[in-house]
């Protein structure tokens, strides 16, 4: 960028003399009779350089003066003295008349001084011309755009979500100029709206609205913002004086949601449970959320698996910790064995999480025989229906995987032994008067097939599971 100063050299020798007050008086080339002005000069304002659409930092100043370089004599205030900038490209306007034009009259040393010059939009070289009746001066003028705000807009990313009632990271925006510069110290307005469910957030120092001044790097960094209670989506601006299009941040209040610390657990009838209800509460980012109140509860079963808080209840509420875990009460089984669900909730998450729980049956309290009691088969022969028990605990629920022991009769009297397949399934082989068989689901085990011996008469096969025991009459009848 060229900056033109050209003024002639007795011009320049007036001003050196108008600068040094009264010495050119006092020079033998001076008189002291009358001495008018013939031109006018210089004084302040060419060169410079401002800003565009901000006021030059120097006034324009020019003075009457007279070629011989002697100081003039008389009074010259009062005389016309008209500043014309440029009415287009380039250029600027006059504080006075808001125009490119100012007319200002001379003061009692023959000074005018030109109003407050402001640069327009345009960047680039002009001339402003300050006439006079004694001649006119030439002002040379550059607006620039360095360092000043043309654009702003997110630095990083415009799109945030934080958990409700969370910290959302600073917005940041970054100010340049027309040639894409970081502009410094520029002073950025942040303003947060609010969203049609009533989403949306407050800075940490208070209110939606904050300012902050850009780096050198041209970026602005707002307050910490906080969310709000409501969920959903909203808007947040960064604006700078100058710049008619602000940056727009996209931000979302997210719900805390529902983590399972546990989602299987079992317990006996009747008992307490080994392990309370445990859900833990995560932010968006996966980070505990302290303080949540988690409700828990039970299904309200009249018939069926169910089990209730401890204390009666089927519904509880806890707050998390500072790892983000709620507990509940513990809980008791009822009298029924089965599968049931439980939930936790939390008033910022629709979704339930469940729970898969399990009563199981208590220990074997009974033992009954099948319809094999009381049969009869030929001695040496099979008995047509297999020993057969049903293992229950006190509440009659079926005992799975109880050891269930058939035992016969000892000795050379009327009995019998228990038979199994070989592995092809053809041919079966005694394994002795006694056998033992696991409950399957139902709380059923049934024994394996007997076999009479060749003693006729009646006797008795037993069944045992713990101290629980039943019995089988059975009779081998003559051939």
């Amino acid at each position: 960028m060229t900056i033109r100063l050209l003024l002639p050299a007795a011009i320049a020798a007036a001003a050196a003399t108008l600068a040094s007050g009264s010495a050119g008086a006092a020079t033998s080339d001076c008189f002291s009779g009358w001495n008018p002005p013939n031109t006018l000069i210089l004084v302040a304002g060419s060169p410079q350089q401002g800003q565009i659409g901000k006021p030059f930092p120097t006034n324009l100043q020019v003075q009457l003066a007279n070629t011989d370089g002697c100081q003039l004599t008389g009074t010259w205030a009062g005389v016309s003295v008209v500043f014309t900038a440029p009415a287009s490209g380039a250029g600027g306007t006059f504080a006075s008349t808001n125009t490119n034009v100012a007319d200002v009259g001379t003061d009692a040393n023959g000074m005018a001084a030109a109003p407050a010059f402001t640069a327009n939009r345009i960047a680039g070289d002009y001339e402003i011309v300050a006439s006079s009746s004694y001649g006119s001066v030439t002002l040379y003028l550059t607006n620039t755009a360095t360092g000043v705000a043309a654009s702003i807009a997110a630095h990083g990313s415009s799109s945030r979500s934080a958990t409700v009632a969370g910290r959302y990271e600073p917005l940041q925006a970054i100010v340049l100029d027309a040639n894409g510069r970081p502009v410094p110290g520029a002073t950025v307005s942040f303003q947060v709206g609010t969203g049609t469910n009533g989403a949306g957030a407050t800075f940490a120092s208070g209110g939606v609205q904050a300012t902050a001044v850009t780096n050198t790097g041209g970026v602005a960094i707002s307050p910490t913002l906080v969310a709000n209670g409501s969920t959903g989506r909203f808007t947040a601006l960064a604006s700078t004086d100058g710049v008619d299009t602000a940056a727009t941040f996209q931000l979302r209040n997210l719900a805390p949601h529902l983590a399972a610390a546990m989602k299987t657990e079992t317990g006996i009838v009747d008992a307490r449970y080994r392990r309370p209800l445990r859900a833990r509460v995560l932010d968006a980012r996966g980070r505990p959320v302290q303080g949540v109140a988690v409700t828990f509860g039970l299904p309200q079963a009249v018939t069926g698996a169910g089990a209730a808080f401890l204390g009666g209840s089927n519904q509880a509420t806890a707050s998390t910790n500072a790892q983000g875990e709620a507990s509940s009460p513990s809980l008791i089984a009822n009298g029924s064995a089965g599968r049931f669900t439980a939930t936790a909730t939390i008033a910022a998450d629709p979704r339930p999480l469940t729970y898969s729980l399990r009563n199981l049956a208590g220990p074997p309290a009974a033992i009954a025989t099948g319809a094999a009691s009381g049969e009869s088969t030929p001695t040496g022969s099979r008995f047509p229906i297999r020993l057969a028990v049903t293992v229950t605990d006190k509440d009659g629920n079926p005992v799975a995987g109880a050891i269930v022991t058939f035992t016969a009769p000892a000795g050379r009297g009327p009995g019998g032994h228990f038979t199994i397949n070989d592995r092809t399934g053809r041919r079966s082989h005694a394994v002795g008067r006694t056998a033992r068989v696991k409950t399957d689901s139902k709380g059923i085990a049934v024994a394996p097939p007997f076999t009479a011996n060749t003693q006729t008469g009646g006797y008795a096969v037993s069944a045992r599971v713990g101290v629980t025991k039943t019995a089988f009459a059975l009779v081998n009848s003559p051939r």
